[in-house]
């Protein structure tokens, strides 16, 4: 099995480590649905999808026979993981995840981003910072063990921006290899 031929992928990261990103390219290559996360919990107004509605809504994603599913969620990542074929970690490290979170809050600066719900403009709020800095000894941990205990042949952990988007490259160039 190659990636490919996986149908079910999920892509987990850091705050700001590019996970949306790497998610519309891989998306685009492979023809597959792409959920973003945050567009499903986030209500109008930055409010929380309460919990058991969420855990039910991604319950439901996860039954899906095709998607990319693009986001942390740590109270949901039993589910993705048990669901998924794949596995995509972005270990980006946390200077990197600040400086994509500020290059995006500048960008984006008081309207919502395009994976984002309508009425969630792009702010900076001090809990994101929070979570970024705390991700590298709390959920990078939670993330790992989840790796070890539900293994897939395919599973990518790219430690910098780079490596990811010399991986996308090269499934590019396979791509079209095979369509030729």
């Amino acid at each position: 099995m190659g990636v490919r031929d996986c149908k079910r992928i999920i892509i987990v990261g850091n705050c700001g480590s590019g996970k949306t990103t790497f998610a519309r390219r891989l998306a685009e290559l492979l023809e597959l649905p792409l959920i973003h996360l945050d567009a499903e919990y986030w209500q109008p107004g930055w409010n929380k999808t309460p919990r058991e509605q969420w855990l039910e809504k991604v319950r439901t994603m996860a039954a899906g026979d095709e998607w990319i599913l693009d986001g942390n969620y740590g109270s949901t990542l039993k589910e993705r993981f048990q669901a998924a074929d794949c596995v995509i970690f972005m270990d980006i490290s946390r200077p990197t995840c600040y400086r994509n979170l500020v290059k995006r809050r500048i960008k984006y600066h008081s309207k919502p981003r395009p994976d984002m719900p309508e009425d969630c403009p792009e702010i900076l709020r001090h809990d994101m910072l929070k979570k970024t800095w705390y991700y590298p000894r709390a959920e990078r941990n939670r993330v790992l063990s989840y790796m070890a205990r539900f293994p897939r042949e395919e599973m990518h952990t790219f430690y910098t921006l780079k490596a990811a988007n010399k991986w996308l490259d090269k499934l590019e160039e396979k791509i079209k290899e095979n369509s030729k």
